[in-house]
């Protein structure tokens, strides 16, 4: 662990771990033996420190988060390989509007990559987000965003393709 992080026991109640933020104060985690997380943003000097704001997650919530905070959901990339990807490569989210003529049917169906370039890489359904979607097994439905990825005349071209708006 950094050598910023102090870890405390809290006998009969979890552990607490301590962020030091600097002059930005600190961040408080307390992991309950329960499986419940609270994390209080505290601000002041540490004498003097007040809480600023508090939160308490179950266990699934703080594995989510935990996840999101090391990377494994999303990776940020450098800047300058953004430039050199973005120049020709646009991403966008499609929504599949009710009686679409792409709705309840499959990406190969539809031969989306074939007729127009662009490739569709992920669906997102009500929040859940469903990644690299297989293009034979998996419809579109109503409702869903389109994650999309191509130049901008090949999205131009889906758009035109399939009347999407």
């Amino acid at each position: 662990m950094s050598r910023k992080i102090l870890e405390t026991d809290l006998p009969g109640i979890g552990k607490k771990y301590t962020l030091d933020l600097g002059d930005r104060g600190s961040l408080v985690v307390v992991i309950l033996n329960t499986g419940k997380r609270e994390i209080y943003v505290m601000s002041g000097e540490r004498e003097n420190e007040t809480c600023s704001f508090s939160i308490e997650l179950s266990e699934d919530e703080s594995k989510d988060l935990g996840l999101i905070l090391a990377g494994a959901v999303y990776e940020p990339v450098k800047p300058e390989k953004i430039e050199l990807v973005l120049k020709e490569v646009v991403m966008d989210w499609i929504k599949v509007e009710k009686d679409s003529q792409i709705a309840n049917k499959t990406i190969a169906e539809l031969q989306i990559r074939k007729k127009t370039g662009v490739s569709v890489i992920a669906i997102d359904r009500s929040g859940k987000i469903i990644p690299s979607p297989d293009p034979y097994t998996e419809k579109i439905l109503d409702g869903d965003k389109l994650i999309v990825v191509g130049t901008r005349n090949q999205l131009r071209n889906f758009q035109e393709t399939y009347k999407i708006k």
